[in-house]
């Protein structure tokens, strides 16, 4: 399993209270959804940064 890292966000408390209510009507669980929104939006963008090049490029750096 990935390493999991907190994120908070802040929303009006209307659409806190409809988000909710909607998680309660249709039996999820608000982090798990979430999660899964945001993935679904980053992968529906097409956005997949290139993480082990950048990785790689900090460690060259390191090493001159």
């Amino acid at each position: 399993m990935a390493d999991l890292v907190r994120v908070q966000v802040l929303i009006p408390k209307d659409e806190a209270d409809r988000f909710a209510a909607y998680c309660s009507d249709r039996g999820f669980k608000k982090s798990p959804l979430i999660a899964r929104l945001i993935r679904e939006h980053l992968d529906g963008e097409g956005f997949h940064p290139q993480q082990e090049l950048f990785d790689g490029e900090k460690q060259r750096r390191r090493r001159s």
